[in-house]
């Protein structure tokens, strides 16, 4: 791009829910994926929704909102420390690695590149958040996603929690 050229705006934006309104967006968000899932992973949703921030809690774990420029929410994702702190609020985080958790965009917001800049995003913010390593798992099923994970320099390793679906892969990213 010449520095004459000028880069069109994208057609939504994203930014750390702090607001009441913010999480209750993703807590609707979250209600909306739990609808495609089997019923044990939507008592977990349920659950999770119920509980924000929780795991996401600052300063450790964030939560990137997706909007339309009208403001309305159209996607998320969430931040967290690995393991799980057992107080998310803890002014001292005792781990590197953090896990990235949830990406969804809503069905009609799909292909627009939503889903790949909250990507981007977030491991901006664990960076930031001075992490080492950032993880993720996937559903196996989930083979377009999962190449886009390698292609940004995510690695296929081993399971990282037991008891963990066998349809799933676990990539890691060195920050």
């Amino acid at each position: 791009m010449s520095a004459t050229q000028v880069r069109p705006q994208r057609p939504y934006s994203i930014s750390p829910a702090r607001s009441l309104k913010d999480i209750d967006a993703i807590r609707n968000l979250i209600l909306t994926y739990s609808q495609s899932q089997v019923p044990k992973q939507i008592l977990v949703l349920t659950s999770e929704a119920a509980s924000l921030p929780g795991r996401y809690s600052l300063p450790h774990g964030e939560m990137l909102l997706a909007r339309t420029p009208e403001q309305a929410p159209i996607g998320w994702v969430g931040l967290r420390p690995f393991p799980e702190m057992s107080d998310p609020q803890a002014p001292v985080r005792d781990t590197d690695i953090c896990q990235f958790k949830r990406l969804f965009v809503l069905e009609e917001y799909r292909g627009k590149g939503i889903g790949k800049v909250l990507v981007q995003e977030v491991i901006k913010t664990a960076r930031e958040k001075g992490y080492k390593e950032i993880r993720i798992s996937a559903e196996i099923q989930l083979e377009r996603e999962i190449e886009s994970y390698k292609r940004w320099g995510f690695v296929e390793r081993e399971k990282y929690f037991e008891g963990a679906e066998p349809d799933l892969v676990f990539l890691a990213l060195r920050l």
